[in-house]
């Protein structure tokens, strides 16, 4: 890894030989002087960023190539790897016996392996999968009960409507025979009569019976339905004076 406090020594040093050997104007100088003793600041502090920005602008105004190192410097900071390769280059270029020429060799192999790699600047995204337990509803409560009330019900509305119209008919033809042939009939119709009030009996026997099932099948519907709410209670006889007592032991 290159170092900064090296860098940023070096172009300590260097800079006032530079401004001996090449004139420049004072102005752009001192200028540059300040965006340099910023970034120094910025890069002590952690503030990489800033720190290039500042050196940048130093170099700009002055030109001086020490400059590019620590440019590179902030940049390899950042993981900036593209920025800090070409601007350690560049300053080795313009200076080919810099003191540090294999330092600065061998800080480019190691940002040169870090770019073959891989680029740590772009947001790694990483996947995971795992189970989520979902919670699945209840199985249906199994309730036979309630299949036998819908079905012996409907059965009992049938038979119930069945038997209520052959007795309509039943109740019509018996008027109309007693005002054609009462008292004395024909055995036809006798026997009509007798069928229409077997079938008006027998619907209403069956009527009943099917109801009285209907209303046993929801009983125990319900019945079914209604959870224990605690133990039941165990009975026995004690004996007392002059008698026995009933004991109930346990809970509802």
């Amino acid at each position: 890894m290159l170092r900064g406090t090296i860098a940023l020594a070096l172009t300590l040093l260097l800079a006032p030989a530079a401004v001996v050997a090449q004139p420049s104007d004072p102005a752009r100088d001192a200028e540059g002087r300040q965006h340099f003793q910023a970034g120094r600041d910025a890069f002590a502090r952690g503030d990489f960023a800033s720190a290039a920005t500042e050196f940048e602008r130093a170099y700009a105004l002055s030109r001086r190539p020490q400059l590019l190192y620590n440019i590179g410097r902030a940049y390899q900071e950042q993981l900036r790897w593209d920025e800090a390769h070409r601007s350690f280059q560049h300053y080795l270029d313009a200076i080919p016996d810099a003191p540090d020429r294999a330092e600065g060799d061998g800080g480019l192999r190691i940002i040169e392996v870090a770019m073959t790699h891989a680029d740590p600047t772009q947001p790694q995204v990483v996947v995971v999968e795992r189970t989520v337990p979902v919670a699945l509803p209840p199985p249906p409560e199994a309730r036979p009960w309630r299949t036998v009330f819908w079905v012996v019900g409907g059965l009992t509305l049938l038979t119930g409507a069945a038997t209520v119209t052959v007795g309509i008919f039943a109740d019509q033809r018996y008027n109309e025979l007693l005002q054609i042939c009462a008292p004395r009939c024909r055995e036809d119709d006798v026997r009509d009569m007798s069928l229409r009030t077997g079938l008006v009996n027998g619907g209403i026997v069956t009527t009943g019976v099917l109801l009285a099932g209907s209303i046993t099948a929801f009983v125990l519907d319900r019945t079914q339905r209604r959870a224990p709410t605690g133990v039941l209670p165990r009975v026995s006889v004690a004996p007392v004076r002059d008698g026995a007592a009933l004991v109930l032991q346990g809970s509802f």
